[in-house]
């Protein structure tokens, strides 16, 4: 896996045009309940794969298995997920990565403003102390070209 990453919008224009090139990925894994059992939904959010990408959308009780398949072929994955939470039940599932990612999350009542895309709720602070408790580093940035912030530098 070359990065995973929480981003309430999945695939769009940041992660085809800045991380796949930048991460050189072939390979998109969207762990998505809503998504996985929509496929008017899928279909639309496949409109924006380039056709050398090779894009699956599983349930999160699926991705373990469909991540640990993908490495075994060899695939440069990127795997994207909504939330902190979807996020914390694959690290606990089993899915392998010591940095996380956070590209987009949207605003809603109780959230801080922890940059212009990124806002985070109680629960998400509580998540993302989760993963600095399991040695996982948290990253917010949008793109590959703009600075991060570490989560270690948002809860101070």
């Amino acid at each position: 896996m070359v990065l995973a990453r929480i981003d309430c919008r999945l695939i769009h224009g940041q992660v085809v045009e800045t991380w796949v090139p930048h991460t050189c990925a072939d390979s998109l894994i969207v762990a998505n309940d809503d998504l996985a059992g929509n496929p008017f939904l899928r279909s639309v959010m496949e409109l924006a794969v380039p056709p050398a990408i090779r894009a699956r959308f599983c349930r999160l009780d699926e991705a373990t298995r469909v991540l640990a398949e993908a490495d075994r072929n060899g695939e440069r994955i990127i795997l994207l997920v909504a939330s902190a939470a979807d996020a914390v039940a694959l690290r606990k599932a089993g899915a392998a990565f010591d940095l996380l990612n956070i590209g987009n999350l949207h605003f809603s009542a109780g959230k801080v403003e922890i940059s212009p895309s990124v806002f985070f709720s109680p629960e998400d602070f509580d998540a993302l102390g989760w993963f600095r408790s399991h040695g996982v580093s948290v990253l917010v940035q949008g793109t590959p070209f703009e600075a991060g912030t570490s989560f270690d530098a948002e809860r101070e």
